[in-house]
């Protein structure tokens, strides 16, 4: 299913200690990367989260942001660090020295300075949490992603069917231009009393005829759709390749163009041009 680049996934939840926060955010562009914002307690396990967003995301500008919420006044008494502790008792005596008729110290107010520090994980339930969150959290933002990758689909389908109903009027005009373009040149001729039944005036004709062909173009056009459905419809990430495509369906229209022997099909391959454009402006969009 055709997805888009862009995305996003914000998830709250609650924790032991605190709240755990996901924010996913995904922009289009031409690689895969990745800008992760972690906070220091999830450093330990960066490597793996990069891990598991590379495998489910292949291509785009991503931005992965994890931190966590402590509760106020919470601590997880069995997590405080003692030599921190030590430290803070210590620096508070010294102070102490230095003063006239300090007042006792108190051991809430050393709890509560330690409860305000980022609290470490250790055990396994909050690493757990935050597994299981990052997965929820890419889940939402594919779903965001496909939803607007529909919404892309169904505006290349719809650009596809107006170039199909150009080629189609293009097959019919074309044997009709070459007729009433031949007899324009008869009449030049004519009127400038050259003999139009001339052998060599006849080749030249031909020559003019051949150049003036746009069947291959219009037949590598048709084939050029066929695979452009085919890559649409993939659920694999095809969005680099159906760019490469469209470079090939311009070519082409350019090349109908230039060979024109009628307004009708020069303004033809004009709104060829247009709709080429449009598509690709929308799969600039697509993984």
């Amino acid at each position: 299913m055709t997805a888009s680049m862009t995305g996003f996934s914000l998830r709250d939840n609650q924790v032991e200690g605190g709240r755990l926060v996901i924010e996913l955010k995904t922009l289009n562009s031409r690689y895969f990367e990745l800008n992760l914002k972690i906070a220091d307690q999830f450093k330990v396990y960066e490597s793996k989260i990069r891990e598991i967003i590379s495998g489910k995301i292949a291509r785009g500008k991503i931005e992965c942001k994890i931190f966590f919420k402590a509760i106020d006044g919470h601590i997880n008494l069995d997590e405080i660090n003692n030599k921190e502790l030590k430290r803070i008792i210590s620096s508070s005596e010294n102070i102490s020295k230095s003063l006239n008729n300090p007042a006792p110290i108190n051991p809430l107010d050393i709890y509560q300075l330690l409860s305000n520090q980022p609290i470490t994980i250790k055990h396994k339930t909050l690493k757990k949490e935050l597994f299981n969150l990052l997965d929820y959290s890419i889940e939402e933002l594919l779903n965001d992603r496909k939803r607007e990758g529909l919404k892309i689909r169904s505006v290349i389908l719809k650009n596809i069917k107006l170039i199909e109903s150009m080629i189609s009027k293009t097959k019919k005009i074309i044997p009709k231009a070459i007729k009433e373009h031949q007899k324009r040149i008869i009449k030049k001729f004519r009127e400038a009393l050259i003999d139009a039944e001339d052998a060599r005036l006849k080749q030249e004709f031909l020559l003019f005829v051949q150049k003036s062909d746009i069947t291959e173009e219009i037949d590598r056009l048709d084939s050029h759709i066929i695979e452009l459905r085919r890559l649409i419809n993939l659920n694999s990430p095809s969005g680099k390749k159906m760019d490469f495509l469209m470079q090939e369906f311009n070519r082409e229209a350019n090349t109908i163009g230039s060979k024109a022997v009628s307004v009708d099909i020069s303004k033809i391959s004009v709104e060829l041009k247009v709709l080429i454009e449009q598509i690709r402006e929308q799969i600039q969009n697509i993984e």
